[in-house]
């Protein structure tokens, strides 16, 4: 089978991008084609076919784009006709059985499926978070409340500008709101997408209650291998590692641990590190790692800890944790109690209480016989439901009821 992969960036850049290139690696090794559609952003790893990829225009928080240029950048956000010609050279150049994207929105935008769809070519669509449903994607009313209910509508998006919902700013809130509104109304993903992948039965049944009814989702979880059960006890401390960003509450970790006079390691990088830093000295902050580092580190670690403030939708560094046999603490949110049963594979608590977490945390660092067992039914988990083989097979059936097979 020859499949064409597209998402916005070509480089791991996060947890989305980590999945699209061990699913390619998972596909190739298993005999497929898999063919690139990308932007040219300058980060980009080598590909065969990055010069057929989309140019590249950035409209985040930071750029430095000229009024022409950021005019240009807001209007492909609703419809990219450059990005939409070059995937449909590469498509006439390629002919894969079935295109299979990612991240499109923004930079990209749905006229790439488009350009699938006016080929028949069947369009698989992985929804890696909510912008679907929600304009800033990540469910957070002002940046800092989840918004349950969702103050957003079908085909109204208002909300997110009274509320600031995108980087607490009015103008950036509006392109977002009437991006969303514009794809919903045109039906641009309705009249593209062949089916849709959620990695969360929570994601999939937001979705349909948020209108999208006529596309089939598929639920695949994402998937990580297993690694060998570590030798020798762990030590007593408590590992966060991701970005540091308001909505992932590394705050609400380290005030938790200090209150409970845990030693908390923060491993990554983001927008948050120098003020977190500045209030937590008696942290250690081991700024971005290089995964093997990073392995080592959480095979030393007591627990794993995801004190997130938002609706997680199925977080790898959950996973990534219980394949190495470590328990994890963990906000129940979004689609985290499909991965951990709370007691089992580790600990759940509310979102935003430090209290909360401070005893869970304390509970396993006093309790190591506790946390071994923990940390081994999350390994055999994973094993048994979240291993790459698992993800692949799941994949290909997507992929075979998109081109016709069985629904």
């Amino acid at each position: 089978m020859r499949i064409l992969i597209a998402s916005k960036f070509f480089y791991e850049r996060g947890g989305l991008e980590r999945v699209m290139f061990d699913e390619m690696r998972g596909l190739e090794h298993a005999g497929h084609e898999v063919v690139h559609f990308s932007t040219r952003h300058p980060s980009n790893v080598p590909s065969p076919w990055d010069d057929r990829f989309a140019p590249y225009l950035e409209i985040g928080s930071g750029t430095r784009l000229g009024t022409a240029d950021t005019i240009r950048a807001i209007l492909r956000m609703f419809r990219n006709r450059p990005a939409a010609a070059a995937m449909g050279c590469l498509l006439d150049a390629t002919q894969p059985d079935v295109v299979h994207v990612h991240g499109v929105h923004r930079q990209l935008s749905p006229s790439i499926l488009l350009a699938a769809a006016r080929r028949s070519i069947p369009v698989v669509h992985t929804l890696h978070d909510y912008h679907l449903v929600c304009p800033a994607d990540v469910m957070l009313r002002s940046g800092t409340e989840i918004c349950e209910p969702r103050a957003c509508r079908t085909y109204d998006c208002t909300a997110a500008i009274r509320n600031r919902c995108t980087r607490g700013s009015i103008a950036a809130s509006s392109i977002a709101a009437a991006e969303l509104s514009f794809q919903r109304l045109t039906r641009a993903y309705e009249r593209s997408v062949t089916r849709f992948i959620s990695p969360s039965r929570f994601l999939h049944d937001l979705m349909r209650d948020a209108g999208w009814t006529d596309t089939p989702i598929d639920v695949v979880p994402p998937a990580t291998a297993s690694v060998a059960p570590r030798e020798g006890a762990s030590e007593p401390f408590a590992l966060f590692a991701g970005r540091l960003s308001p909505e992932k509450g590394v705050d609400v970790y380290l005030s938790a641990a200090r209150a409970a006079r845990i030693d908390a390691v923060v491993a990554g990088d983001g927008p948050l590190a120098d003020s977190l830093r500045a209030r937590y000295p008696e942290a250690q902050f081991t700024g971005h790692l290089a995964p093997s580092a990073l392995s080592e580190l959480l095979g030393r670690a007591r627990l794993a800890v995801l004190p997130s403030v938002s609706l997680e939708n199925a977080p790898l560094g959950v996973l990534e944790a219980m394949a190495a046999g470590v328990p994890v603490v963990a906000s129940g949110v979004g689609g985290v109690p499909e991965l951990v049963d709370d007691g089992v594979e580790g600990l759940l608590v509310a979102p935003g209480d430090p209290e909360a977490l401070a005893d869970a945390m304390l509970r396993l660092v006093r309790d190591p016989g506790s946390a071994e067992r923990m940390g081994q039914a999350g390994w055999v988990r994973v094993a048994r439901d979240f291993s790459p083989d698992a993800h692949l097979q799941r994949l290909l059936m997507t992929y075979e009821h998109a081109m016709g097979g069985a629904a």
